[in-house]
């Protein structure tokens, strides 16, 4: 699974004063969906730039939420499994750089074997990109270059896409009316880019998700999209060296109103699912979409009313209690 990121706009950064809620959510094995965590306070203010998801600290492990939050410069908490709940691990209110971006990114972009953060941003026109790592019990810039020379983005994802075995990222841009996409990566600390100017498809997307939706394997390209109300689904993978269309469908049979859109291996299946919270006249409901077995992406479950209310600073997915367990969805809400 690859890790989503969320930017908040400039006035959803919230005051210091308020409390940072939480909650979790999970797939039972009697198929429905289910509150498996909530606290009120995580004893630290809501206020973020960014959401992310990784294992930031450590050898393989429960996933953490990354927050990163603007302090003159840019601030980070982490919060991860700690006996029966979630708790602060790690703090730093300065990581030594400004808390501007384009996108803030989580993936082992350098090798290091760790969740890392990729804070990418306009260099006077160009592409730049810092990465933030795990050293000696904190994170701390890792990397800073110039990578690319075309900082517009309709979306900015991270994922294996090449096969190289490390973490590439990906960015979608509109083309003119055609979709088209970057990939910066490295191949034995050689940088490596692949173009593709034309992918065939349109640029309109709802969201553009990374994850193996296929099952074959490797890490795709998911781009949903509004088809008069009906959700439809376009996924890119790699075939032969390069990334074009191996699945399409105009209809999923559900609406295209979401909260966010989210990916993880939801239902244990082993392959990547996406989960759209939406909101049912004020509460929260939540379809999940994943391979039929056979060949087809449909919705594998579904509840109109979690028993929670739909405000959220961020939608999230991971494994946050453990390895080998299934992909859970995090609310972190402004109480």
């Amino acid at each position: 699974m690859t890790d989503q990121q969320i930017l908040a706009r400039p006035g959803e950064i919230a005051e210091d004063s308020k409390s940072l809620g939480l909650n979790i959510y999970a797939y039972e094995d009697d198929g429905t969906l289910q509150t498996v965590f909530s606290s009120p306070d995580m004893g630290q203010g809501p206020g973020a730039v960014a959401w992310l998801t990784g294992n930031f600290s450590g050898p393989a492990g429960a996933m953490q939420i990354a927050q990163l939050w603007d302090n003159g410069n840019l601030g980070l908490n982490v919060y991860g499994i700690h006996g029966f709940g979630f708790q602060t691990m790690f703090s730093a209110p300065d990581l030594g750089q400004g808390s501007g971006a384009l996108a803030f990114l989580a993936g082992d972009f350098t090798g290091s074997g760790r969740t890392e953060i990729g804070q990418v941003w306009e260099d006077n026109g160009n592409l730049g990109l810092i990465v933030y790592g795990y050293v000696n019990g904190t994170l701390q810039t890792v990397y800073s270059n110039v990578i690319g020379f075309k900082p517009d983005a309709l979306a900015f994802l991270t994922g294996d896409f090449l096969g190289f075995g490390s973490t590439q990222i990906a960015q979608l841009r509109d083309g003119n009316g055609t979709l088209e996409l970057l990939i910066y990566g490295s191949t034995e600390g050689t940088p490596q880019l692949y173009t593709d100017l034309d992918m065939d498809q349109g640029p309109a997307a709802l969201a553009f998700l990374a994850g193996d939706f296929t099952g074959s394997g490797h890490t795709e390209i998911a781009q949903l999209w509004n088809n008069n109300g009906n959700l439809g689904l376009i996924v890119y993978g790699n075939v032969n060296g390069t990334l074009q269309t191996v699945y399409s469908d105009t209809d999923l049979f559900e609406g295209s109103g979401a909260l966010a859109f989210l990916t993880g291996d939801f239902t244990g299946s082993g392959h990547t699912q996406i989960a759209q919270p939406w909101d049912n006249n004020g509460n929260l409901g939540l379809i999940i979409y994943g391979n039929d077995g056979f060949s087809s992406v449909v919705a594998l479950a579904g509840s109109p009313d979690l028993g929670q209310g739909p405000g959220a600073l961020a939608w999230l997915a991971g494994t946050f209690v453990g390895p080998g367990v299934r992909a859970l969805i995090a609310q972190p809400w402004d109480n």
